[in-house]
């Protein structure tokens, strides 16, 4: 199995088993994600939820990683919205969590 194929499938697992958290969380680790690939500054995997291109969630992860300090509650602005951020856990990793502030089903997910 590729790594990339890991990725998603690790992702989505989490997404599946783990997610404890309201709506949004549930939303955003649904079976249509699709892997964007890398973070260049973290090498995290990104993820898109269902609504969610994958250029606008580079642009979000991307956003995210620069003001990320690895604690939860950031908002960023990327791709013409507001973004809140924040660490899940997931199981054994825990992973990133960006949910679009006025659209709850608009997730994208960094995950190792």
């Amino acid at each position: 199995m590729s790594v990339k194929a890991r990725v998603v499938t690790g992702a989505l697992g989490v997404g599946l088993l783990c997610v404890t958290g309201a709506g949004p969380a549930v939303a955003a680790q649904d079976a249509s994600a699709r892997y964007c690939g890398a973070d260049p500054a973290t090498g995290l995997g990104v993820l898109a939820g269902q609504g969610v291109a994958c250029g606008a969630a580079m642009q979000v992860a991307a956003a995210y990683t620069k003001v990320w300090q690895g604690t939860s509650g950031a908002e960023v602005q990327a791709a013409g919205a507001r973004w809140k951020c924040g660490e899940r856990q997931g199981d054994p990793n825990p992973y990133q969590l960006c949910v679009d502030v006025r659209d709850s089903g608009r997730a994208v997910t960094l995950s190792s």
